[in-house]
């Protein structure tokens, strides 16, 4: 038997706001893609790391922001 879970995670309007607010790098990509994300769901919400592909800064957000 498989069993398959289906998640969908999102980013709110604030937590973009942050997540603009903390980013100052320019995209090196074709794609202007620089950013990876993590989410972590626990019990008590949602814990998401930022990951930037340039400087490899991080910035971990919930999603108490809300």
């Amino acid at each position: 038997m498989i069993l398959r879970n289906s998640f969908a995670f999102t980013i709110s309007e604030e937590m973009m706001k942050r997540i603009n607010h903390w980013d100052q790098c320019k995209a090196v990509d074709v794609s202007g893609a620089k950013f990876a994300f993590t989410f972590i769901p626990s019990g008590l919400g949602t814990y998401i790391i930022v990951k930037c592909n340039v400087c490899k800064r991080e910035l971990h957000i919930s999603d108490d922001l809300e």
